[in-house]
């Protein structure tokens, strides 16, 4: 999925600069909402039968987010955008005990984010629209950390390597912009304590998809 991604992001680069740009550069700023989907990509180690281990399957959790951000630009298509964002999401783990039965945990992230991302821009030449290329990183430190009697410990800080897509139109004195943006995890998030669950289980790392829409405006419009 990187590489294909990756691929992805150089040919629509090539495209973009390619393209006859139009209009004015300005400083933007505003507010951004949407959905969030998080999946939590649980590495399970080889265990021997009789074993506590953590399931694999329905790792997917969602929640919503929203935040404020900033934009101007670097060069006539280049744009950079940093953001101050708060996430809720929440996801539910499955563990098998040794006597058969069934656990479920909820582990909840209510998050702090630093995004920073560059976008590519350009025009579309028969739509009043505006396509978005974005690419970039983000920090984000979880406050709703696990207590000590969940099952597994989850580190609260997290790395995500983003991109994403959209397309942005201005609608009066307001700019809108829909994104698709995911975020892949860098960092391994799972905290060993030893635990018999700790012994089943490798890296955890956190994916993310945000489906949101930017609402801003031209500092000079």
């Amino acid at each position: 999925m990187k590489n294909i991604a990756l691929v992805f992001l150089l040919y629509c680069s090539h495209w973009l600069y390619g393209q006859q740009r139009i209009g004015q550069y300005q400083f933007s700023y505003g507010i951004s909402v949407g959905a969030e989907f998080q999946t939590l990509n649980v590495g399970a180690l080889p265990q021997d039968p009789g074993t506590p281990f953590v399931s694999t399957q329905n790792l997917t959790g969602s929640g919503a987010g929203a935040g404020i951000w900033a934009q101007w630009p670097i060069l006539p298509v280049l744009h950079v955008r940093p953001a101050l964002q708060f996430s809720y999401t929440s996801n539910t783990l499955r563990f098998q005990r040794t006597d058969g039965q069934v656990r479920k945990d909820l582990f909840r992230f209510a998050e702090i984010e630093l995004p920073l991302h560059f976008l590519l821009t350009d025009d579309f030449r028969r739509l009043p629209l505006q396509g978005v290329i974005l690419f970039g990183g983000r920090i984000s430190w979880n406050l709703a950390a696990s207590g000590p009697e969940a099952a597994l410990r989850l580190l609260p800080e997290r790395l995500g390597l983003d991109i994403g897509i959209g397309a942005g139109f201005h609608w009066g004195k307001w700019r809108v912009e829909p994104e698709f943006v995911y975020s892949y995890g860098l960092n391994n998030v799972h905290d060993f304590q030893n635990t018999p669950y700790d012994r089943s289980v490798g890296r955890i790392l956190r994916d993310r998809l945000s489906v949101r829409i930017l609402i801003g405006q031209d500092f000079d419009r």
